[in-house]
């Protein structure tokens, strides 16, 4: 295991900080763990920093974090502020007491995680305690807005790095995501209005995507 350079720690905050400051800003992330950190992982790898999702608790309360790869003594929590809304938005350092890592693997955290994720959006029976519509609907708007960032990086990145957009994470996340959005321009249009009312031309371009995605 390596030891992390400050340089490289800052070059992480600056990566990070331009995924969620145009869309969490200073809002407070309560519930957006998994739905942050999934595309937020993407992100990071098709900027060279690779990390894996990490499941656990935060004193006792469910939670999703990155762990960065190679130095596995260093996270990334992109919503510390739903538990310290003192604290900087984003932390980057060593897992301190507050967190407990479960004992699963990548895929078995990922797997059933993601099945938690994808209910609502798609709007399947929940496996869990459903959560009040107005919690899910808003984890939706953030689901859009992260899909939207990391669609508008890889519209900037070469094609080799594009390539990465059809790797099996990046396809499962679009795919779901545009399904979602689908639906919406089939059947809600007064959801996809607000929507182009309230989100920059970026978010455009990822529902054009619905054209496109076999979806």
């Amino acid at each position: 295991m390596q030891n992390i350079s400050e340089d490289y720690k800052e070059n992480i905050r600056k990566k990070v900080a331009l995924f969620t400051e145009p869309t969490i800003g200073d809002e407070c992330p309560k519930n957006l763990c998994f739905c942050a950190c999934f595309p937020l992982l993407l992100f990071l790898r098709i900027n060279d920093i690779h990390c894996s999702l990490t499941g656990g608790d935060f004193n006792g309360i469910r939670h999703f974090w990155l762990t960065v790869n190679g130095h596995e003594d260093i996270i990334i929590d992109p919503t510390i502020r739903q538990f310290k809304p003192q604290v900087e938005p984003i932390y980057i350092g060593p897992m301190t007491s507050d967190y407990t890592p479960d004992t699963n693997s990548f895929n078995e955290t990922f797997s059933w995680a993601f099945k938690f994720w994808a209910e609502p959006i798609l709007d399947r029976p929940r496996s869990h305690q459903e959560k009040p519509i107005w919690v899910e609907e808003r984890t939706n708007y953030y689901n859009v807005k992260f899909a939207m960032i990391l669609n508008q990086e890889i519209s900037q990145k070469n094609t080799e790095t594009i390539s990465l957009y059809h790797n099996r994470l990046c396809k499962l996340y679009f795919t779901t995501i545009l399904k979602f959005l689908k639906l919406k321009t089939q059947n809600d249009h007064d959801y996809i209005r607000n929507l182009r009312a309230t989100l920059p031309q970026s978010f455009e371009n990822l529902l054009n995507l619905t054209n496109t995605a076999n979806c």
